[in-house]
């Protein structure tokens, strides 16, 4: 607003910086101690969901749709064809750093048995007896996995039809676009429950810049594609 311009500088607010403190605080000795699936998530979210407020305030639909498509393309590639996002995931997945989410497929799932199992040497496995039966793995062993990414750019456009559209019509398309991104996290999902690694940005993305011109053209008509970029 008009009254925030004539500040200056860094402009803290006590209570909210001081909860901010401790809550980051808390989180990181957490992160370090106790790295669980709840603790990443946990921090995830916060960090995605502050990561999407500061995009989304910053740049117009027109420049985060953009910046979308380009990470659309860029993950698609980065998947399907030099499929060098695989081993970062599962880099990723064994540093356990909140820069993706986990998603048990059973309440006796644990991350840091997944992790530690996957860097102990094959040779230090016991060896089965003679005619003895080796114990399959148990049922809670299995999880599913979301980069980070995958909900921060969905979220920026939200945000940002929020922030930068007409006001009597913001709120619509930002939902609107938040149904899309949904709709496509749902097809994204259908592939992932086959058991294939998918790029979920172009389905995210796409779901949500669909939903995006959907809602615009409902309620602002042919002006949601006036992207105000003079040359």
């Amino acid at each position: 607003t008009s009254a925030m311009f004539p500040l200056y500088g860094l402009q803290l607010l006590l209570m909210p910086t001081l909860a901010g403190l401790a809550a980051t605080a808390l989180l990181l000795l957490l992160l370090v101690v106790h790295s669980e699936w709840y603790v990443v998530n946990t921090t995830g979210v916060l960090l995605g969901a502050g990561v999407c407020v500061m995009l989304g305030v910053t740049f117009v639909p027109a420049l985060a749709i953009l910046f979308m498509v380009l990470a659309a393309v860029y993950d698609f590639w980065a998947v399907y064809k030099s499929k060098h996002m695989l081993d970062l995931a599962d880099t990723m997945v064994g540093l356990r750093l909140p820069i993706l989410l986990v998603a048990p497929q059973d309440s006796e799932y644990s991350l840091i048995e997944e992790t530690q199992r996957a860097k102990r040497p094959v040779s230090s496995q016991p060896a089965a007896a003679p005619g003895a039966t080796v114990k399959r793995a148990k049922k809670g062993s299995e999880a599913m996995f979301m980069g980070l990414g995958d909900i921060i750019f969905p979220g920026m456009l939200v945000l940002s039809a929020l922030q930068w559209l007409d006001r009597s019509a913001a709120f619509q398309v930002a939902m609107f676009t938040l149904a899309g991104a949904l709709l496509g996290y749902l097809a994204l999902m259908t592939y992932v429950a086959r058991g294939k690694a998918q790029a979920g940005l172009p389905l995210l993305n796409g779901g949500a810049i669909l939903g995006y011109f959907i809602g615009g053209l409902l309620f602002l008509g042919g002006d949601i594609f006036s992207f105000n970029i003079s040359w």
